[in-house]
């Protein structure tokens, strides 16, 4: 018989409240000293940081709802120059060139 508070499937966890004494003698460090090492953690210090924060700069995370329009994010196509004359082939070739620098697949002629 399992004992209580433990799981009856192998695959299955359980939560514990991290502040109530009983899980306070399991764990290494309390959650206020957790707390504390993280105040002075590296967030957004560089891509590689432990810690992120939601926002528009490069070292942060975007939301899950960004849509690339510079108001949440950068804008999808930011940093990217197209040149030539809007009526020529010229302008089209630019498009195509920025797309495929984002990914896309060129497969025009010339």
């Amino acid at each position: 018989m399992a004992q209580p508070g433990t799981p009856q499937d192998p695959n299955e966890r359980t939560i514990n409240d991290p502040f109530s004494p009983k899980v306070q003698g399991q764990n290494y460090f309390d959650p206020r000293t957790v707390a504390q090492i993280h105040r002075n953690d590296d967030l957004d210090v560089a891509k590689d940081s432990h810690h992120h924060t939601v926002g528009v700069g490069s070292n942060q995370i975007a939301a899950g709802n960004h849509n690339h329009g510079g108001s949440d994010s950068i804008q999808l196509l930011a940093g990217v120059t197209l040149t030539g004359a809007k009526g020529g082939n010229i302008a089209l070739a630019s498009v195509c060139a920025a797309l495929a620098a984002l990914g896309a697949t060129d497969s025009t002629t010339a």
